[in-house]
């Protein structure tokens, strides 16, 4: 019983230290809603109208989400007129049958709500969601895995909602000198 008492008292006395220390520890990172603060951004009055032309699907990978952005607001000339749905493997989730009417679900709200039109798929070389490059033994057993994938992502959206105008395209990572660029390549 005497082992019992003390392992009871270390763990009480334990707990309390911990408890404290994490209760007085402050973070490095300044929280920006900290006492209630107030953020306000401005925002494009174009992008207040309840409907978009465009739904793009990417995946989550940060290492692409920059040039993402670039890509569909520049090259794409989408900016402020687009709904967003990143989502692990992007087409990967798509094709698959056990995750597919999850993704449609996701897909039917914003055409529902936003009169969508028009689908841009992005997706890439390297992607987790598929085991990533190693898992598929060549870069060109890649290439035709994630192209034949977008293409049948594009059928089955196209299958669903017949008037959709959907692009794909295949992103890569590519060294430039010194300097890492994203490679956009759109997929007929």
């Amino acid at each position: 019983m005497g082992k019992n008492v003390k392992a009871v008292f270390f763990t009480l006395v334990l707990s309390l230290i911990v408890f404290a220390g994490c209760a007085n520890t402050k973070s490095t990172s300044p929280d920006l809603l900290v006492d209630n603060q107030q953020i306000i951004t401005t925002v494009n009055e174009e992008s207040l109208r309840s409907d978009c032309d465009t739904l793009v699907i990417t995946c989550i990978d940060y290492r692409f989400a920059s040039a993402n952005q670039d890509f569909i607001n520049e090259t794409l000339k989408l900016k402020d007129n687009y709904d967003h749905i990143s989502i692990p493997g992007s087409i990967f989730n798509f094709i698959n049958p056990e995750t597919r009417e999850l993704v449609f679900s996701k897909f039917a709200l914003s055409v529902s709500f936003h009169l969508i039109n028009r689908v841009v798929i992005i997706s890439h070389k390297d992607c987790g969601a598929y085991g990533g490059s190693v898992s598929f033994g060549s870069e060109l057993s890649e290439y035709e895995t994630i192209c034949s994938d977008l293409r049948k992502a594009r059928s089955l959206l196209i299958e669903k909602y017949p008037t959709l105008d959907v692009a794909i395209f295949f992103e890569t990572l590519q060294q430039d000198d010194d300097k890492t660029k994203v490679n956009f390549e759109k997929i007929p």
